[in-house]
């Protein structure tokens, strides 16, 4: 019988330790999506300066290329064809 008392013992999970945690997350301040992808759009990835864009319109392929370029940097930071329907 003292086999089996030590048997059902052994079997028994122990705590060896217990850890609490707290975690707190820093408060920052939120910034609205749409505000946030509109401004990484108007202005320069690198430095951000206002961009100047110009719309260069092909009726014949009926597409707009738009070119957006910084006036601090002095690069081109995109330039992007758009399709007209």
């Amino acid at each position: 019988m003292d086999n089996q008392d030590s048997n059902n013992q052994a079997s028994k999970p122990k705590v060896i330790a217990q850890i609490d945690v707290n975690i707190q997350w820093p408060k920052l301040q939120s910034r609205d999506w749409i505000e946030e992808s509109v401004n990484d759009h108007l202005n320069c990835v690198l430095c951000g300066t206002e961009m100047t864009f110009k719309h260069h319109t092909n009726f014949a392929d009926h597409s707009v290329v738009e070119d957006a370029n910084c006036g601090f940097c002095k690069i081109r930071n995109r330039q992007t064809a758009h399709v007209l329907q």
